[in-house]
């Protein structure tokens, strides 16, 4: 019964993807429709849901001890499965495709899911609300953090103003007071804010749907004749290529430096150059380095994107359910507080690696699908580790 009652509940979760991927694939939404609910979605509904989450909630101070494990746990879990990525996808083809595994096998949908999803498994219980809330504040500073870090490699761009510059921690600090000092907030305030926090289950999901709808799920295979042609034409570029380089090699350097120098192509839209003939409009071919940074994969034929499905919702929440199991042997830890943390690991891959990914220039083709694949797949695991429940 509570496979098949947590299996309708994802479902309907997941089905909420529907109208952005139908709305996309209709063209009814523009190219970057994704990017522009995403900022409805970072800077007002997920921090209201993080007000409303918190307003007109009942404290004790009995709470602070569960509150501290839910720290404690929230940062050591999160680095624990990281260290556990590197060593699984140290392997893994290419620096930036490695990053974008390990970074995807880490970062849980905590914010927008893990909140409407604890609603929707425990009706009536506001504590696996807040300790949601509170592995929230955890979650956002180790992803300014430890994220970046796993997507660069770059510690310079870290910036540790982000672990409370953001929309989600900012709204949980201006709430925090209401929360501590048991501060009635009046219906009429709060209904607004209820509302504006409800649209982020359904807004995250409906720009899942809509990146969905712009990725191949299978890897397009081409024609024998467009691969001899492709061939063809990077040999003329290598050809090109190669000829600056033996002029430069007999010329003196007054030559050299006579000559006017080119300025970079800004590579803001990564649009490859166009060659206009005889008023038709074509692409010119592609540098080597660009074919090579070319996905030819999809979705569904990518072997590291199930790997990171498996480590993700599989791996990360039984070894924190066995961690915190362990620990609860020396220490007395809440019932509640062990289920919060093992439902809230087992939520798939946060958008945060494709964002990340973007910003940064990492591989977004691989953190766009893990995202995907791991949002499909959670339908059935979260289903089954939730049957785990009954025996913690």
């Amino acid at each position: 019964m509570a496979f098949l009652q947590t299996f309708v509940n994802v479902v309907m979760i997941v089905v909420l993807a529907v109208p952005g991927f139908l709305l996309r694939k209709t063209k009814l939404l523009p190219d970057k429709a994704a990017g522009m609910l995403a900022v409805l979605l970072l800077y007002v509904s997920q921090p209201f849901l993080m007000m409303s989450s918190l307003f007109n909630k009942e404290f004790e101070t009995s709470m602070l001890i569960d509150f501290l494990w839910v720290i404690v746990f929230a940062a050591g879990l999160q680095l624990l499965v990281y260290i556990a990525a590197k060593f699984i996808f140290c392997k893994t083809k290419g620096e930036a495709a490695r990053r974008a595994c390990v970074a995807s096998s880490y970062l849980g949908n905590v914010g927008f899911m893990g909140i409407p999803v604890m609603q929707m498994l425990f009706p009536g219980n506001t504590d696996m609300i807040l300790y949601t809330v509170v592995y929230n504040i955890v979650f956002n500073a180790m992803t300014w953090t430890l994220g970046v870090f796993a997507i660069t490699g770059d510690k310079k761009k870290v910036r540790p103003l982000k672990i409370i510059l953001n929309p989600p921690t900012i709204a949980v600090i201006v709430a925090l007071p209401f929360f501590f000092l048991n501060v009635h907030i009046p219906e009429q305030v709060m209904t607004p804010i209820s509302y504006l926090g409800e649209m982020t289950l359904p807004l995250s999901m409906i720009i899942l749907g809509v990146r969905l709808a712009d990725m191949r799920l299978f890897g397009a295979k081409r024609p024998a004749a467009e691969s001899a042609a492709e061939t063809a034409a990077l040999s003329v570029v290598e050809e090109e290529e190669a000829q600056p380089a033996a002029s430069l090699a007999g010329a003196s350097c007054e030559e050299i430096y006579d000559e006017e120098p080119v300025l970079p192509v800004s590579d803001e839209e990564f649009a490859p150059p166009v060659s206009v003939e005889e008023g038709a409009v074509t692409s010119a071919p592609q540098s080597v380095s660009a074919r090579e940074n070319t996905p030819k994969t999809g979705i569904l034929d990518s072997p590291k994107v199930y790997l990171v499905a498996a480590v993700k919702l599989l791996l990360s929440p039984l070894l924190s359910l066995g961690v915190m199991l362990l620990v609860g042997l020396l220490f007395p830890i809440e019932r509640f507080v062990i289920i919060a943390l093992f439902i809230i690991a087992a939520m798939p891959t946060a958008s945060s690696a494709l964002n990340f990914a973007e910003m940064y220039g990492g591989d977004k083709e691989t953190a766009a699908a893990a995202t995907l694949m791991n949002t499909i797949l959670c339908i059935v695991t979260i289903p089954v580790l939730m049957m785990l429940i009954e025996f913690i």
